[in-house]
């Protein structure tokens, strides 16, 4: 999959994970209080049936903030959990780069 310019990540099915790549513009800090609140099962995007499939989450922080989900997930349903965390994510990546 390639990143187009209003895309805030990318999800790529990877071996034995499914990896997140977001784009720079999206604050890695903002990305780390994310995976914290799914890790801690407090987060609104993740369904009972999506963290049934979810062994772990792991977080790398490079030039973009990469999320490794390990289970029995597929990019598909990764894909579709993520139209939840999409609006904040996003409005993270605006205000990070002045836009409101």
């Amino acid at each position: 999959m390639t990143k187009q310019n209003d895309q805030i990540a990318t999800v790529a099915q990877k071996n034995g994970f499914v990896e997140i790549t977001f784009a720079q513009e999206v604050p890695q800090e903002i990305v780390e209080m994310q995976v914290d609140s799914c890790r801690d099962e407090t987060c609104t995007c993740c369904t009972p049936a999506f963290r049934e499939k979810v062994d772990d989450f792991s977080l790398v922080l490079e030039d973009n903030a990469k999320v490794q989900i390990h289970g029995t997930i597929s990019a598909d349903e990764v894909r579709q959990n993520m139209i939840s965390c999409a609006p904040k994510l996003q409005d993270a990546a605006d205000n990070a780069k002045g836009i409101y």
